[in-house]
């Protein structure tokens, strides 16, 4: 605990930092913090109760036969000593192994929720972490306070991106590494099945006939498919915009925001940083209905890193502060978010 102590800033000021959060980014952000707190990530994969014992296990054996790679991509077993932050805890998946492994675990999210499920599992596991409530875009901890700084599938739920990773780059120390997965612009799922199915799909869910062909090929639950019919007839025109198909087609229907990036706009949130690499993984068998299911695993890890949904950033903090240059670079492209914000507002 006492790691965690010396993290948190001690006279930082969030606000004279970054400047003030524009009031339609800060709109957003709250309803991203309202569905995250109703909904923890993945808690829905389960009927056991929460909090116990069979809850997190089974949680856990849904997301590691899913994401098949994932441990991989972590490498839990090169962690042992580090100081890690964890972006968006969830329920505690990526938690626990990070500290079975030897890692000083300090998890920050932006809902009270995450924080509770993921202090319970180190309660039952009789682990040591660090908890925190906060957000992403103004990091509560001090500069260079860890060593590797993780999000997996969170920084793209928050309306400024770039902020956040200005954010990591601050609190990771000289040296330190970054690994943050990021939705894939360039995906099977973002350009055939977001823009071109489930813009067809709106129209099957406008009749009964219609959500029962869904629920029958598409293998999302009936709740799911009669809500999106619900905001479908509410107003198809919204619906069909492709921020609302990315919104409420990434992590449920009432989904207030998410992004999707190229590699080379990831790169440039990454400026700042060195030895930049880029991952492609996950493929889910759903995008392709009827034969999804039954591709053999050696030709799904091929669609999953050519085509795949997540786009994984590897990237290692300067052992030097930024040049002027940098500076300059930084300090436009704060002017640039504020400006789009504000052009949203009017």
């Amino acid at each position: 605990m006492s790691l965690c102590l010396e993290a948190l800033p001690q006279l930082t000021s969030l606000t004279d930092r970054n400047g003030p959060t524009p009031p339609v980014q800060s709109n957003v952000k709250k309803q991203v913090q309202t569905f995250w707190q109703n909904s923890p990530c993945d808690s829905w994969f389960t009927n056991e109760a929460r909090g116990t014992v069979d809850f997190y296990r089974s949680l856990d054996d849904h997301r590691y036969k899913v994401h098949r790679r994932l441990a991989a991509a972590v490498g839990f077993e090169k962690t042992r000593g580090l100081r890690v932050l964890e972006i968006g805890c969830g329920c505690g998946s990526e938690a626990e192994r990070f500290v079975r492994a030897g890692a000083h675990y300090t998890a920050v999210d932006l809902t009270n929720a995450a924080v509770s499920i993921t202090q319970r599992r180190f309660q039952l596991a009789n682990l040591d972490g660090c908890f925190v409530q906060g957000d992403a875009e103004d990091l509560p901890f001090a500069d260079g306070a860890f060593d590797l700084v993780y999000s997996h599938g969170v920084l793209h739920h928050t309306p400024d991106t770039a902020r956040t990773i200005r954010e990591v780059y601050r609190v990771l120390a000289p040296g330190g590494r970054a690994a943050i997965m990021l939705y894939y612009r360039d995906s099977f799922n973002y350009q055939v099945n977001l823009r071109l199915v489930r813009r067809l799909r709106a129209y099957l869910l406008r009749t009964q006939m219609g959500i029962k062909l869904a629920r029958k090929f598409c293998g999302e639950s009936e709740e799911n498919l009669r809500r999106h019919a619900e905001l479908i007839n509410q107003d198809p025109a919204a619906y069909l915009e492709m921020q609302s198909i990315l919104n409420r087609n990434t992590d449920g229907p009432d989904n207030p925001l998410s992004q999707a990036f190229s590699k080379a706009s990831a790169r440039r949130l990454f400026e700042q940083f060195r030895d930049i690499r880029t991952e492609i993984m996950f493929w889910n068998p759903n995008w392709l209905p009827g034969i999804g299911k039954l591709i053999p695993e050696p030709a799904e890890d091929w669609l999953a890193s050519h085509w795949g949904w997540h786009l994984w950033i590897y990237a290692q903090k300067t052992n030097l502060e930024f040049g002027a240059e940098r500076a300059r670079n930084r300090e436009r492209s704060e002017v640039e978010t504020r400006v789009h914000w504000e052009a949203l507002a009017s």
